[in-house]
């Protein structure tokens, strides 16, 4: 069963399998600190380049600048001191017989350390030899110097983010191997970081068992990392032959931990050769993955961290061994350039979905860090300034909370904060997109909510019939089926190209494309009942109305009969509209012409209109259309016969595409110039303007010597929301009446 932690669902065997290994990390690092707190001390911080040099004291009578010459037991023969004695690392001695020596001297010094008085032979500044006593001490965690720190950090750090990679995808070979070099990293730090800053001497024993693991921590690390650019991003050689990297490594290790093998200093040609073997593979991947842009990017971010980390490490560890140079910091320093390694790669999860890890797999890394960081500032105060453990636990959950979960929170914001929308609005969001005025609106609001959302660099229509929606090419892609008049879709490359499609976006574009679904829905049936609704009352507008007109055109006198015959067609028109029928427009042409024709030749004025009707395209208008073109016209007409004191009126048309031009001229006195400015109501051409603009086209006017009329119209139009087509029916209807 699943596990929730308050508002995240986590997967029981990852969630265990972190805590165990954060469990792990902070056993190995209390172990660690424990051992550096109660390793005997002289008191005092000690620098070595020739003879020990007190760097800084409290201790009564020992000063910063002061040289210990020789150590031993009060009344006995001193040991003579040397540099080598505090040498960090024993293995950059370049023979095994010199490793011995040095074995040997410090067995001497720790046994001295365990004498309850200890004498020492000083020099002081001033050049004035004196002698004091002090006792040895444990040494608190305080007077540890930063490189113990960095070391100790380093390991914890690289064994957290790769035991937490490996513990979500346990049964992947790449995140097998980079755990193993977590482990490994952990050995070489922490073993490091103990003989290397010794409060005086270890016993040889110590050593025996140290350093061994600290080379076996490095071959893990190197070897892992050679096997990971073997098999990822782009797999190289066969996975058996994998086996060869320990078959190779291990009998050397026997060697050198025997000291039976090449001398010492071999130790670091080998290591130079894995570094340099590493990043033989990195340049071998990034061959090997051209053309294939998403593995490309996982080795550009994986393959960048590892190489400037080892670049570094190379710097400060193994150049002033092998050639003889200065590092400018001191050689424990470099595990610290380990982390960067770690730490990319954990960025490079989130931006390339390194090793496939989904975006709840970040909780699992936040929580355990946290719990590693209350396990070990809990140990350190203890430890170091002897609390109790109800303080100390007090402590260390206000430090927690204060410090590491307001950060936890920021960085997840940084990391996971996209221009998404709450689920609360993707309703809204489906229904605009549904409820669009036409089939192109629709679609176009579509993709549009798509950008929002994703940000993709490319938006593609595909050919592909697609049934739900599907990541395709590791996350580079995201596939949607056709949706509200639009096309198949494939977003690539989401969020600018700074990103992959996770599991949640899917989630989330399943649930859109469900909703906008459905809305399109219940648009559809929404529109089948105002298609019912308007068949019912074009029937009743037909059989009642219009039987009543007819009725009355067959009593009527000559001057009424025209009028209702007028009634009748608007009718007829009326009734078309609210069944969905559509006009010929050479038939709306030719029926404009004749009412034109007649009424203009019942007032006496002479009408042209040269309409080629056979020469029309088969063109269908919707009702809105030949609806407001008739109404223009006529109100065109009346205005020539009321106000323009007109002999002629001429009228041509001009079909170009799906716009229509009608212009009309006449030979009459004109338009007055407060009637052109909007001034006077008397000619309509307020209603003439606002039909053109309803339908999207416009009106020109010349009212100098005579008037000139121009309609731009266009032909096909957007279908409005059926109640508004319900209502201008009805508006058509009143004016008809």
């Amino acid at each position: 069963m699943p596990f929730y932690f308050g508002m995240f669902r986590f997967a029981p065997r990852p969630l265990i399998m972190v805590a165990v290994i954060a469990a792990f990390a902070a056993i190995s690092g209390v172990m660690t600190l424990w051992l550096a707190s109660t390793t005997p001390w002289l008191g005092v911080p000690l620098v070595a380049p020739d003879g020990y040099v007190v760097t800084g004291s409290a201790t009564p009578g020992i000063k910063a600048g002061t040289r210990i010459e020789a150590i031993g037991i009060p009344g006995a023969p001193l040991l003579p001191l040397a540099g080598i004695d505090l040498l960090t690392e024993p293995d950059s001695l370049p023979t095994y017989a010199e490793i011995r020596q040095f074995y040997a001297r410090q067995d001497r010094l720790f046994d001295l350390l365990g004498k309850p008085v200890l004498a020492l032979q000083l020099m002081g500044s001033d050049g004035q030899p004196r002698s004091v006593e002090i006792t040895p001490q444990s040494r608190p965690l305080w007077s540890l110097p930063v490189s113990f720190w960095i070391q100790f950090v380093t390991g914890i750090v690289s064994v957290l983010i790769s035991g937490w990679v490996w513990a979500l995808r346990p049964r992947q070979l790449a995140p097998t191997l980079f755990a193993i070099s977590g482990l490994g990293v952990l050995s070489v730090t922490l073993t490091s970081a103990f003989y290397a800053h010794r409060g005086l001497a270890l016993p040889a024993d110590a050593y025996a068992l140290l350093l061994p693991i600290n080379h076996l921590g490095i071959f893990l690390f190197g070897g892992s990392l050679i096997g990971l650019f073997l098999v990822y991003p782009r797999q190289l050689v066969k996975k058996r032959w994998l086996w060869l990297i320990p078959a190779m490594l291990t009998p050397y290790l026997v060697l050198d931990i025997l000291h039976a093998g090449p001398e010492a200093e071999f130790y670091y040609y080998v290591v130079l050769g894995i570094t340099v073997g590493i990043l033989g593979l990195i340049a071998a991947q990034y061959l090997a993955t051209r053309g294939s842009p998403d593995e490309r990017a996982v080795l550009g971010w994986l393959g960048l961290s590892v190489a400037f980390s080892l670049c570094i490490f190379a710097f400060l560890s193994l150049a002033p061994d092998l050639l003889g140079l200065n590092s400018p910091l001191a050689q424990h320093y470099a595990a610290g350039a380990i982390v960067v390694i770690y730490i990319g790669i954990a960025l490079g999860l989130r931006r390339y979905r390194l090793f496939e890890l989904g975006e709840w797999a970040y909780r699992l890394l936040y929580y355990a860090i946290g719990a590693f960081l209350l396990l070990a500032l809990d140990a350190a105060l203890v430890a170091g300034l002897n609390l109790d453990l109800a303080p100390a636990l007090a402590i260390s959950l206000l430090l927690v909370g204060l410090i590491y979960l307001p950060l936890r929170d920021w960085l997840w914001r940084r990391l996971f904060a996209r221009n998404q929308i709450q689920q609360h609005e993707l309703f809204s969001e489906a229904m605009d997109v549904a409820f669009a005025p036409s089939r192109t609106e629709s679609a176009a609001r579509w993709r549009h909510l798509l950008a929002r959302l994703f940000d993709p660099l490319e938006t593609l229509e595909s050919d592909v019939n697609i049934g739900a929606p599907s990541i395709a090419e590791d996350g580079i892609v995201l596939e949607l089926p056709p949706v509200a008049g639009a096309p198949a879709l494939r977003l690539r490359h989401p969020f600018g190209g700074t990103g992959l499609f996770q599991p949640a976006h899917l989630a989330l574009a399943a649930n859109l494309v469900a909703l906008t679904e459905r809305a399109e829905e219940s648009r559809q049936a929404y529109m089948r009942g105002v298609g019912e609704e308007r068949r019912r009352m074009a029937r009743d507008l037909h059989d009642d109305v219009g039987a009543r007109l007819l009725t009355g055109l067959h009593t009527a006198d000559e001057r009424t009969r025209p009028i209702l015959q007028a009634a009748l067609g608007d009718i007829r028109a009326i009734v078309s509209g609210l069944a969905g029928e559509e006009a010929a427009l050479d038939r709306v042409l030719a029926q404009m012409r004749h009412e034109a024709a007649r009424r203009l030749e019942a007032a006496g004025i002479a009408f042209e209109c040269p309409l080629p009707d056979a020469d029309l395209p088969a063109i269908r208008l919707d009702y809105r259309v030949h609806k407001a073109m008739t109404s223009a016209v006529r109100e065109i007409v009346s205005n020539v016969i009321r106000h323009a004191e007109a002999n002629r009126l001429s009228v041509t048309a001009e079909l170009a595409g799906d716009r229509l031009a009608l212009t009309f001229e006449d030979d009459g006195k004109g338009m007055p110039a407060t009637t052109l400015n909007g001034d006077s109501t008397g000619y309509g051409l307020k209603n003439l303007q606002q039909r053109m603009a309803d339908l999207g086209g416009a009106i020109a006017i010349d009212g100098g010597l005579g008037t000139t009329i121009r309609l731009d119209l266009p032909l096909t139009l957007h279908p409005r929301p059926p109640e508004e087509g319900v209502k201008s029916a009805a508006t058509a209807l009143n004016s008809a009446l």
